[in-house]
């Protein structure tokens, strides 16, 4: 997966770098019959659906002549969603401000808290509690991070 993973974001920077897109997560599942490549892609400010629908369009082209997926394939390509862990650094400088629950290592034990991402130095996430307790954590140690809705 990691090799089919490199050729298409190679496949798709040109698509993707105008518009400061990038992928987040690439997933290979299979379908009816034929392979399902999910995409999920984001931007540094978020990303519509209309934008999602034009790369998804461009992409399935790409993908097609340089023949990278061998077999026939369906192509999604959506936004991470709300219910999907934060997976990359540049994920997290659009959401200071707003609550997480956060799987983390620490001295190796394996903590979760829900706290408000209050800053980010550098590659340390910075957190707030309720009860006003500051976790300072290195992005290396984030197991898992959700954003908690208030809804």
């Amino acid at each position: 997966m990691t090799d089919l993973r490199k050729i298409i974001e190679e496949v798709a920077a040109p698509v993707l770098n105008p518009i400061g897109a990038f992928i987040v997560d690439i997933q290979v599942v299979p379908g009816n019959g034929r392979k399902v490549v999910q995409l999920f892609v984001d931007t540094d400010t978020g990303i519509t659906i209309d934008q999602c629908a034009k790369m998804s369009k461009q992409l399935a082209v790409a993908l097609e002549l340089q023949e990278v997926i061998p077999s026939s394939f369906v192509l999604q390509v959506s936004s991470p969603g709300l219910d999907k862990p934060l997976r990359l650094l540049r994920q997290y400088r659009k959401n200071v401000g707003r609550r997480f629950r956060v799987r983390f290592k620490a001295n190796n034990d394996l903590v979760e808290i829900s706290a408000m991402l209050n800053a980010i130095e550098g590659e340390i996430l910075v957190f707030l509690t309720e009860n006003h307790e500051t976790y300072t954590i290195p992005y290396t140690e984030i197991i898992e991070s959700i954003e908690e809705l208030s809804w």
